[in-house]
């Protein structure tokens, strides 16, 4: 059967000025219908909406879909009790508020607001004894079945899209992201949080989050696939990505090589690249600046290699030329004006642009399409170079600014069975190497930067040496 023509969410506002209720009108099987789904208050919006009638045109598509036999409408809830009966909304939001105060960094506030968002417009109106198993069962459902959907639109040609406001203020349409199950985890988690509290207190007897096995409240999560780029993959993602600044018009040209070098040569988060202005890039010094980070760890400075204070100078070079604002206090990555560029516009309209690119290429030349990769997987691969080039763990970690060098050591387990070829391995070379080390790759992973930022040599054979005596360390193996 034919996917039908039409289909349009529907808004009808209440007298009482706050309440809306969300429907929607579409055509099929030869009929016009008309549903209604859910109020503000039951925690509808317009996006759960037009993802409701997604779901119901993909049905409508597959033969599948029934119609209500009756006309559907919804009832005004009675408000909430005092005392022992609660509003969730404001008791939750007093919890995270009290959570926000312990000095939490920004990002860590901004992921709990994320997930707060969630279970306001879920349980908002909901009285705290009324959200039990089956509640907590029905968001889990309901979250996953709205990523199936955004999912399988995509998958048809035709993603669900979203409008939304920017840090810079400026409000755009971006695609619908469907969320992960370690996401949809999360907001359970932060649910079962707010219920023990409320345990605690004594106003509900158990916390319904906590009923059962957690495999019968929680999404089974996978492990998470962490992606990086072989030094080929990287530099035709780089090509890819100047390839596309140089078919667009000048109000168009955003910097993708430059800003897509930096991610994989620096190891700096994604909102580090986009909060960095001009003043913090020193090229004079060959450093990077942060003054502001996730950890106390992460206020550090970068060194920057060769290879990419050369892509970055001519980055800054073509802003310049192109009349863009450049100044100290403008971003060095940013908008037309010298804004702040967004991180999930940059991640559909620089990074996957740049590797839908480099993989038709790659393809047409008979080689590997590049793999599922994010901003964080260009850190990745940042770390990955490191280690391949004879970085110590700790100044690896230094850089990257984590607090421990577990992740580096976890990095440097994966490249003890990597083998590289003589020309990836120079490749990889030129790429990390620094001033104050030669052109040519010396020796086989024999060049290290220690935790003191000093070059030296490490294991190099030397005639009188016992074999016996030389170090035994991470690099062995290759």
């Amino acid at each position: 059967m034919a996917r039908p023509t039409s289909g349009q969410v529907t808004e009808g506002r209440w007298k009482d000025g706050t309440t809306v209720t969300f429907g929607a009108r579409l055509s099929a099987y030869g009929r016009r219908h008309r549903l209604v789904v859910g109020t503000n208050l039951q925690g509808w919006d317009r996006t759960r909406a037009e993802i409701e009638l997604e779901d119901i045109l993909q049905q409508v598509d597959r033969g599948t879909w029934v119609p209500p036999e009756k006309k559907t409408t919804v009832k005004p809830t009675s408000t909430a009790r005092p005392d022992g009966h609660q509003p969730f909304g404001p008791f939750a939001r007093e919890i995270v508020e009290a959570k926000k105060s312990l000095g939490l960094d920004d990002d860590t506030i901004e992921d709990l607001e994320w997930r707060l968002g969630y279970l306001i417009a879920a349980y908002g109106r909901l009285e705290l004894l009324e959200i039990n198993v089956a509640r907590v069962d029905g968001l889990r459902n309901d979250l996953a079945k709205r990523s199936r959907v955004i999912r399988e639109a995509a998958a048809r040609g035709k993603p669900l899209m979203e409008t939304v406001k920017g840090k810079d203020r400026k409000i755009y349409q971006r695609r619908k992201q469907p969320l992960a199950n370690s996401s949809i985890n999360k907001i359970l988690t932060l649910l079962s949080q707010i219920m023990q509290r409320a345990v605690d207190y004594g106003y509900i007897e158990r916390n319904p989050v906590k009923v059962g096995e957690r495999t019968e409240r929680f999404m089974p999560a996978s492990k998470t696939v962490k992606t990086f780029l072989e030094v080929d993959e990287f530099l035709s993602l780089l090509e890819a990505a100047g390839e596309l600044d140089n078919a667009v018009r000048r109000d168009q040209r955003t910097g993708r090589r430059g800003a897509l070098a930096a991610l994989g040569l620096g190891g700096f988060r994604i909102s580090e690249l986009c909060d960095m202005r001009c003043a913090q890039v020193d090229f004079a010094r060959a450093r990077f600046k942060l003054n502001d980070a996730k950890t106390e760890k992460g206020v550090r400075e970068v060194e920057m290699t060769l290879w990419n204070r050369d892509e970055l100078l001519r980055h800054r070079e073509q802003r310049l030329r192109d009349g863009f604002p450049m100044g100290p206090n403008d971003h060095f990555f940013g908008t037309l004006g010298g804004g702040r560029r967004d991180p999930d516009r940059f991640r559909d309209r620089v990074l996957a642009r740049a590797v839908k690119r480099a993989t038709e290429k790659r393809v047409e030349q008979g080689l590997p399409a590049l793999p599922p990769i994010t901003p964080h997987s260009l850190r990745r691969t940042w770390a990955m170079f490191a280690a391949q080039a004879g970085r110590d763990p700790h100044w690896i970690a230094d850089q990257i600014g984590h607090t421990s060098a577990a992740f580096t050591l976890q990095v440097y387990q994966q490249t003890r069975n990597r083998r590289l070829t003589d020309n990836e391995r120079q490749a990889i070379w030129e790429l990390m190497r620094f001033a104050d080390e030669p052109a040519e790759c010396p020796f086989t992973r024999q060049i290290t930067r220690g935790a003191d930022r000093e070059f030296r040599p490490v294991n190099r054979p030397t005639a009188d040496s016992d074999p016996s005596d030389r170090p035994h360390n991470l690099e062995q193996g290759h």
